[in-house]
Parts: C-alpha cells; sequence; structure tokens
C-alpha cells in the first residue's frame, strides 16, 4: 500500500495545526484537511487563550501573532432571586498570561504559519468516511482518498473519524451547547476583562461569558447539553433574553453555536489506537476547576505533542505503536492538569446548587449582613446558618463541596 504522507491530520484548527508545524519541524511530510473554506471558518471559541503552549510553538508569536487584548481582570458575578447580585473581581494590570482571541482571524495566521513551512492544506475537504488497508489508515472526502500510515485526529468535539472506525461513540452528558455573538461595543483601556456571570441561566447548568476584544465584545453562553431536554426554547431567543438581561447593545456582527466536550479526565474518551492519535476537542481536553475554562492550549500542547510523538513513532516502524503519544501526554501539562483539576470538575459538573441555590444563599446571607434595623444585630455565624435554612441549604454539603474544590 501506497501513502500519500507520513501522516495526514484531519482538522485545521489550533490542535491540527500544531500538529502539522511540529510534524513538518521535525522531517515528517503532512497534508491537512480541513472542511472550512479556510481555517478558522467552522471554529467556535469563547474567546480565551493562556498562551504559554502557543509560545512553545512559536516563540515569537507573542509579537506577530493576531492576539487581542491581554487578559488583566478576572470578574464573577452571580445573579440571584429578587434583584440581588454578588460581584467579585481581581485585576493585575500588566499580566500577559492569557489573551482574547478571535479564531476566524487567529486561525487564519496559523494555517498561513504551517504553510510556510511546507504543510499542505486542503481546504473546503470533507471526512465522510473511514477505514482501515494493509498497515494503513484510508481517508475518504469528498474530494476522493487519502492514504496514511499515521492519522492524527484534530476534527472537534464530534470526532467523526473515531467515530467512521468505530471507536467512539456519542453520548449527550459529555457535551455542553456553547453559542456566542460578537458584538459591536468598543472596550475602554488597553487591556482585557473576563467575565464569569453564574445564576442567569436558572433551569439550566452552565455560566455566562463576556471577553474584550480590541474593537469588539465576545459574549455567550454554554450549558449542559442533558439540561436542555426539557427547554421549550431554541438558543437563539436564550442569547437574546440573556443580552437584553445584561443590557448589552451593540450590532451583532457574528453568531455562532457548537458542541463543547465536557468529559473531565476520568472520562475522557479513547485518545490513541493504532495508527492513531486524538487531540484538542476531539480527544474532550477541555479544563475547569472554578477558576480557569481552557482549551486552547489544551489543544496545541496535544497537537504539538502528536507531531512529536509521530516522529517517534516513525523511526519505530512500527505505526501501532501510538501508546508512546499518551506516554507523552502523561508526562505534559495536559493530562497532569486534567488529573488535578478532576475533583473540582466532579462538584461543578453534578451539583446543579453549584448555579442556583449557592448564590442565592450567599446573596441571602450578605443583605441580611449589610443590613440595620430596630431588631438588633445577628452574629455572622447565625446569619449564615438561618440564610441557609432559609434557602434550602445543607451547610455540610456545602463545607464538602468547597473542600472538594479547593484540596
Amino acid at each position: 500500500m501506497s501513502f500519500d504522507a507520513d501522516v495526514i491530520i484531519v482538522g485545521g484548527g489550533l490542535a491540527g495545526l500544531s500538529a502539522a508545524i511540529t510534524a513538518v519541524k521535525e522531517g515528517l511530510s503532512v497534508i491537512v484537511i480541513e472542511r472550512g473554506e479556510y481555517s478558522g471558518a467552522k471554529n467556535v471559541s469563547g474567546g480565551r487563550m493562556y498562551i504559554h503552549a502557543l509560545q512553545q510553538l512559536i516563540p515569537d508569536a507573542l509579537e506577530r501573532a493576531p492576539l487581542e487584548r491581554p487578559i488583566t481582570k478576572e470578574t464573577f458575578v452571580f445573579y440571584c432571586s429578587d434583584d440581588k447580585k454578588l460581584t467579585l473581581s481581581f485585576e493585575e494590570k500588566g499580566k500577559k498570561n492569557s489573551y482574547s482571541v478571535l479564531r476566524a482571524k487567529f486561525d487564519q495566521w496559523l494555517a498561513k504559519e504551517a504553510e510556510s513551512l511546507g504543510v499542505l492544506i486542503s481546504y473546503s475537504t470533507l471526512l465522510t468516511g473511514a477505514r482501515r488497508e494493509g498497515n494503513g489508515i484510508v481517508i475518504e472526502t469528498n474530494r476522493g482518498e487519502l492514504r496514511a500510515p499515521l492519522v492524527i485526529e484534530a476534527d472537534g468535539v464530534t470526532a467523526p473519524l473515531s467515530r467512521f472506525l468505530g471507536l467512539r461513540r456519542m453520548e449527550p452528558k459529555y457535551y455542553m451547547l456553547g453559542v456566542k455573538e460578537v458584538l459591536n461595543i468598543k472596550p475602554e483601556g488597553d487591556e482585557g476583562e473576563a467575565v464569569t456571570i453564574v445564576g442567569l441561566t436558572k433551569g439550566y447548568k452552565g455560566g455566562v461569558f463576556t471577553y474584550t476584544n480590541k474593537d469588539t465584545i465576545s459574549f455567550g453562553f454554554t450549558l449542559k447539553v442533558d439540561s436542555l431536554y426539557n427547554s421549550d426554547k431554541p438558543s437563539h431567543q436564550l442569547i437574546e433574553e440573556i443580552r437584553e438581561k445584561l443590557g448589552l447593545k451593540g450590532e451583532i456582527l457574528e453568531y455562532s453555536a457548537h458542541l463543547i466536550p465536557y468529559f473531565g479526565y476520568e472520562n475522557l474518551p479513547k485518545l490513541y489506537d493504532a495508527n492513531i492519535m486524538v487531540t484538542g476537542d476531539a480527544a474532550g481536553l477541555l479544563y475547569e476547576d472554578g477558576f480557569v475554562i481552557r482549551g486552547m492550549d489544551m489543544a496545541i500542547g496535544s497537537g504539538m505533542i502528536a507531531g512529536k510523538a509521530a516522529k517517534k513513532i516513525k523511526d519505530l516502524g512500527d505505526y501501532t505503536k501510538t501508546d508512546i503519544y499518551y506516554e507523552m501526554l502523561k508526562e505534559s501539562f495536559v493530562l497532569k492538569d486534567l488529573e488535578n483539576a478532576w475533583r473540582s470538575f466532579k462538584v461543578l459538573e453534578a451539583d446543579e446548587k453549584i448555579y442556583s441555590s449557592y448564590p442565592d444563599f450567599i446573596c441571602s446571607a450578605l443583605s441580611k449582613l449589610f443590613s440595620v434595623d430596630s431588631n438588633g444585630r445577628q452574629r455572622p455565624l447565625k446569619v449564615l446558618l438561618s440564610s441557609a435554612k432559609e434557602k434550602g441549604v445543607s451547610v455540610t454539603e456545602a463545607l464538602k463541596d468547597i473542600m472538594e474544590m479547593v484540596l
């Protein structure tokens, strides 16, 4: 069986392009197939990238990449019942640890970086099937067939390549629906803010976000798919209602909706099989611990590791030895961070109180603590206990959830 390249990469997003750049630098021949008319055309992201992995991939990226604003302010907003609201903010001027990005712009830049190194990217190329043949894999597309001894899957959250090969079944409990708008609202200053909002999606498990770009604001929500089963509201109606509640007024420049992986470390899908390595969203690599939500650096990191593993596998001469990729993932920040976040992830994924009764309990207690009347003041602990009882919150369970989140 003759091959068209050392490696075929399915998907031209962050993971696929990072894998391609790395593999080419390792001396391998690479073909990337991308279903969009350009890289970024099919990508939906909340819009924040932690840049450590990008700087490993392209050391001078900060000087050249089309990043939007450095995120220097973190804000959490908890909406409670009875028009109560709790806002917490932390600001660190000059910090350059993460940036807001617009994926359509950023991914096109990264694709050009890959092409300048000799990566062949076939756009508007849709994966229609895949099969094993001889000692390799045949990739079936709307433009014909391609053959390679090794394939890197970077085709997004629904992982069609894995499903065509019988390696994956989709289960709704492991996915979220993400809906995003880019609004024509000019933010002030030069630095950016990330806002996480809880309590505006009553009846659904999830939250709302906003990020400031150079000239616009990215706004949207993420909701667990299994909490949408009994919803009678389409996603565009939900986002309109939330936008109105937040008072965001500006022309909608972009609207997009997309599934998001929400597996957690111990529920990750199969990350490798003979002749195949799975990266990015296709691998379910989303991190959440209550403070940070990240997927883009996970995509870049896993792509880089797959590119390096491809070289090791080729040198061995046995393309079934893709467990090399998994072992490298375990030694990297990708799986180490996901494992460290697992206990927090479980609480956030399973506990509906996080999104409803806990914020109401906190707001009720704060309302009492900041009020004065003729009945006399109560000690703070008594106020907390009475508010917890009023809102149906078990103090013991709340403390247990806190310990799970932070220990």
